[in-house]
């Protein structure tokens, strides 16, 4: 089953002592959101510009169809003008003919673009996902080699704690006089 942007907008994670910022979870599912929505309209985009090509060359073998019906019609009607309505049908069937080489290569060239350009979403979705992974289980170490969770062994130091820090410790709640001090596992994982 593939997961639509409705699916992404609506889910929902449970919440958890010293979890993920939600806001930012929450403006990085909205990325993802508008991500997959351009990919899912450019590719019934491109569905239907593949469409428009194969009832063109659809049109075309018609044309060429009829044209050779006519040449058969002619031939039958009028026997002194055969040599000319043959030669200009022969034209006429040539330029068909090419034509219709030319669209369909065409159509075979953008069907290969556009799947390219599929194989490239997807290999630029598997690297996307691997290296979430891998954020998500750096985090997840740096969480489990926490030392600085033992009991009693909170201390914040203003002057330690930078701008980009501090922006991580919104909608967590200090007593006044604790002070939090990077242990060496933080450090490690910088």
């Amino acid at each position: 089953m593939r997961i639509t942007p409705m699916d992404i907008e609506q889910q929902e994670f449970s919440r958890s002592f010293r979890g993920y910022n939600e806001e930012e979870v929450d403006d990085f599912l909205d990325k993802i959101v508008k991500d997959y929505e351009e990919l899912i309209n450019e590719n019934v985009r491109l569905n239907e510009e593949i469409e428009r090509m194969q009832e063109k060359l659809k049109e075309f073998s018609q044309i060429e169809e009829t044209l050779r019906s006519a040449l058969l019609n002619a031939q039958k009607s009028a026997e002194e003008m055969k040599g000319r309505v043959e030669s200009e049908a022969k034209i006429i069937i040539e330029k068909a003919e090419m034509e219709a080489k030319a669209l369909k290569q065409q159509v075979f060239q953008r069907e290969d673009q556009v799947k390219n350009e599929i194989d490239n979403l997807r290999r630029y979705k598997f690297i996307f996902k691997e290296k979430f992974k891998s954020m998500l289980n750096l985090y997840l170490k740096m969480i489990e080699n926490e030392e600085f969770e033992e009991e009693g062994n909170y201390e914040i130091k203003e002057d330690k704690v930078s701008k980009e820090k501090t922006g991580k410790l919104e909608g967590f709640t200090v007593e006044k006089d604790s002070k939090i001090e990077e242990t060496e596992d933080e450090q490690r994982y910088q």
